[in-house]
């Protein structure tokens, strides 16, 4: 037993003299000892956590809200129950919390692109977060380890786009000061000038948005104009090259959200199916995108392929039941979608929409119009979406009229802003909640409307804020919620925002 306890004892010193060699033993040479050194790993789930959530919503909601696609069942959605959407709200607050961890480390080690990058990415995502629910916590969200604000303010919809201005136009300076190249890019690889070229095509997103407002401090033509007129100083996205996408691989878990690759279930894909709306446009037009964005219906296999839209807005039961049941109603292309773990990435922005905005500029006002031709860039932003979704453009294409007596609106350009939207629309397919909030903001394409069974005869403009909100946060919510809507009772889905079509 002495022999024992006399070797325990030995033991025992052995491992106090070399404990802190065990403790450098422990320590992984190929892992990160602390995030300062390492920002682009911060980057990388920046850019992948929140992209994905925004195709998520795409599908499940931004597409329906759009009429691009309807319900066959659990319409509810469709029928204008849209809830908070309080699970994308907290992405997008929890990504900005690491946003601005990457801001204080960009600091720290002099870096501005990655500065920049950050700024960019908070206003794409502030941008859809202030457009689907209004005046949101901004100057003091985050502030909570900071600030100790526990209970933040909600700022102006108006407020915020003068910011989120700012930002954008500070990143285009940080990035032409021959800034430091940065890592953990997946979205343009560390091209830093194709950041710029986001920035400031982000910029005219945000601008357009003030065509029926009295944008404060916003000189809207003269911010345009900048951009517009000085294409070295303010690149924006020309080609598709340039468009800000996150490309997807074949492996899991990189792979599209949407896919069968992902472990996402082909009866959920199923519940998707074309709008009447864009068949009726497509239709028009005889658009050949609809043959990439949706299948034959299954009824129409054998005997030649048929496309046949599902009408918005039906109970269910009736929405099963319609044309004759799900084998009539033409699916979101399995091909192009679903059975593709990488086919389709992750849209950002597109340079189809850069070019759609400048004509429309052009279009509405004289002082852009000398500087910018209307009809080019509405016609290269049409090229632009057919190449992108790789189908070949009809030699005809832009000079076709409607076929559609209800639907009048040609391709050939004519000067009318409908015309351009229309194009917009189309070329918006799965990008958040654009193609909506477009709607939102013109009126068009004029043909979308609520269906049969939805809850009020106008279309919503918005969520409604997270109950969340109104636990911890009620005195501001109910202060947000009043002056938008004159009062917290008065609050709701059609409680318009600042810069809407009203």
């Amino acid at each position: 037993m002495n022999t024992i306890n006399k070797l325990l004892s030995l033991l025992f010193i052995v491992v106090l003299v070399s404990c802190d060699d065990f403790g450098t033993m422990n320590e992984n040479p190929n892992a990160p000892s602390e995030i300062n050194n390492n920002p682009e790993l911060l980057l990388t789930g920046i850019c992948k956590d929140i992209v994905n959530d925004m195709v998520v919503d795409a599908w499940n909601e931004g597409n329906v809200m759009a009429q691009y696609s309807a319900k066959i069942v659990f319409t509810a959605f469709d029928q204008f129950e849209w809830g908070s959407n309080s699970g994308s709200w907290n992405k997008i607050y929890s990504t900005s919390r690491e946003i601005q961890n990457l801001l204080t480390i960009s600091e720290t080690i002099n870096n501005t692109s990655y500065e920049a990058v950050g700024l960019i990415m908070r206003a794409w995502m502030f941008q859809i977060l202030t457009d689907m629910w209004g005046d949101v916590p901004y100057k003091e969200a985050l502030q909570a380890k900071k600030g100790e604000i526990f209970t933040p303010v909600y700022d102006k919809q108006e407020e915020i786009y003068v910011s989120l201005l700012a930002d954008l136009k500070e990143a285009n300076t940080l990035l032409s000061q021959g800034s430091s190249s940065i890592k953990g890019d997946i979205i343009y690889n560390g091209d830093l000038n194709k950041w710029k070229r986001f920035a400031n095509s982000l910029r005219l997103r945000l601008l357009i948005r003030l065509t029926n407002v009295d944008g404060g401090s916003i000189n809207l033509t003269s911010e345009l104009r900048e951009i517009i007129a000085n294409p070295s100083a303010n690149p924006v996205m020309e080609g598709n090259d340039d468009n800000a996408i996150l490309n997807y691989t074949t492996s899991f878990p990189n792979v599209h959200p949407k896919s069968e690759a992902s472990g996402y279930r082909i009866g959920s894909y199923d519940e998707y199916r074309m709008s009447e709306t864009i068949e009726d446009v497509l239709e028009a037009y005889s658009d050949p995108r609809q043959m990439k964005l949706f299948a034959p219906t299954e009824n129409s296999v054998n005997a030649g392929p048929d496309y046949a839209g599902m009408q918005n807005g039906m109970v269910d039961g009736s929405a099963y039941e319609y044309k004759g049941g799900p084998s009539f109603i033409s699916a979101i292309n399995p091909e192009t979608f679903y059975y593709s773990a990488n086919n389709v990435p992750g849209m950002i922005m597109l340079a189809s929409e850069v070019q759609f905005i400048i004509a429309e500029a052009a279009a509405r006002y004289p002082e852009i119009a000398s500087i910018a031709d209307a009809k080019s860039h509405y016609e290269k932003g049409i090229t632009l979406n057919f190449e992108f979704w790789n189908v070949d453009l009809p030699a005809d294409y832009l000079t076709r009229t409607s076929s559609n007596s209800e639907f009048d609106i040609p391709v050939n350009y004519d000067g009318n802003i409908e015309t351009i939207i229309t194009q917009k629309w189309i070329a918006l397919f799965f990008t958040d909640y654009q193609g909506f909030i477009e709607y939102k903001r013109t009126g068009y394409p004029h043909i979308i409307e609520p269906g049969p069974d939805t809850h009020g005869d106008s279309y919503p403009s918005r969520y409604l804020y997270p109950d969340d909100e109104q636990a911890l946060n009620l005195s501001n919510h109910d202060a947000a919620a009043t002056a938008q809507a004159g009062s917290v009772s008065n609050y709701s889905y059609w409680t318009p925002v600042w810069w809407e079509n009203k």
